[in-house]
């Protein structure tokens, strides 16, 4: 079992400036380090509107770079859609460069249509161009020289320079929400990762998707799937359930009250999980939220994980600073977890740094 550690950027500027949060992420990775979880991910979302602060994952990565020796460096996730992607590919190869081959490399197609509007992608081909701009990456972190001519990308004679430190390439994680894209990862050959809340709230639909993904994977002929399979949990830890409970429902009255106004409305095809999980989430109770979350005292949290690593989850993506809680808080919970839950996975390879298995044809696509 790994565990790291998300953060999406949520911050009110009433609570602390974005500056002053910033500086928090940075510390916040540096100590998640010292601590011994395994990798420290960070999100993207753009605009006032999504009230998160990270436009660019890659350059907040870049500044716990050079604060840190040893844990992995990852997306969670970039937004292909509403980026160039040999931009990012190079913006990538030059963070796996600086880290010395710590970059994980977490992707999705996005779900907030303000985001779209404000680069003037149409949400309808989101999903299309996620894929393209994902295949144009793969190419320039593998070949030498390539060209590329697809619906909404083309490149002629393009040679990336530099290429990352990671051979072939970084691991690639394709975040997984609706229902198939976990099997539609796996017939491209790429791991994914997944929002239990979004994809399937209970351990058994957990262990049901991941059972779906692993057959369609062999049965695409990529052999085995990596069994690193990130899941993000919200998850709060302190001394009593009850007193996490209670700052989880301050934090979550906080983060869901605004948050998911801007989430895709019903009515809009492919985004159909993300309208309903926005719709529940709007109004949903602590109660059920606790049960799609890891929130407690330490041996809470255990038992739950245990649940969870009974149906075959290895890797657990933890967000702790949501909702404005303080630092002080977010650094206790880190340090509960990491000193009381940890220990009993003394066995998971935290240290080891992921494969994070990927596609293994580097042929191009187009040319």
């Amino acid at each position: 079992m790994r565990f790291s550690i998300l953060t999406l950027g949520d911050n009110y500027e009433h609570l602390r400036s974005h500056e002053q949060f910033y500086q928090e992420v940075v510390e916040e990775a540096s100590y998640a380090e010292a601590l011994g979880y395994d990798g420290f991910w960070v999100g993207e979302h753009h605009f006032q509107a999504s009230q998160r602060v990270f436009p660019s994952p890659q350059m907040v990565l870049a500044a716990i770079a050079q604060r840190t020796k040893r844990i992995r460096l990852g997306t969670g996730v970039t937004v292909l859609p509403v980026n160039d992607p040999i931009r990012i590919a190079e913006d990538m190869a030059a963070l796996d460069l600086l880290s010395h081959g710590r970059v994980a490399f977490g992707v999705g197609r996005g779900y907030q249509p303000h985001e779209f509007a404000g680069f003037n992608v149409a949400l309808e081909t989101t999903k299309e161009r996620f894929w393209e701009c994902l295949e144009v990456i793969r190419l320039a972190w593998t070949q030498e020289r390539f060209s590329y001519h697809g619906k909404f990308y083309q490149y002629d004679d393009i040679a990336l320079l530099p290429q990352p430190v990671q051979k072939p390439m970084p691991p690639i994680w394709v975040a997984a929400a609706s229902p198939g894209s976990a099997e539609e990862a796996a017939r491209r050959g790429y791991a994914f990762s997944a929002v239990p809340f979004a994809s399937g709230p209970s351990p058994e639909e957990v262990g049901a998707q991941l059972t779906r993904y692993r057959q369609a994977y062999r049965a695409a002929g990529h052999g085995e799937a990596s069994d690193d399979i990130p899941h993000v949990f919200w998850s709060h830890v302190t001394d009593s359930t009850e007193q996490a409970l209670r700052e989880a429902e301050a934090g979550m009255k906080k983060k869901l009250g605004g948050s998911t106004k801007v989430w895709v409305k019903p009515g809009v095809s492919g985004y159909e999980t993300f309208a309903k999980v926005g719709q529940f989430l709007a109004t949903a109770t602590i109660e059920q939220i606790d049960a799609m979350a890891i929130f407690g005292n330490p041996q809470r949290c255990l038992d739950r994980i245990k649940q969870y690593q009974a149906v075959g989850v290895t890797h657990i993506l933890l967000m702790f600073d949501w909702g404005g809680l303080p630092q002080k808080a977010v650094f206790h919970s880190m340090e509960l977890f990491a000193k009381q839950v940890l220990p009993h996975f003394q066995g998971s390879q935290q240290s080891e740094p992921s494969t994070g298995r990927v596609a293994q044809r580097v042929e191009p696509l187009h040319s």
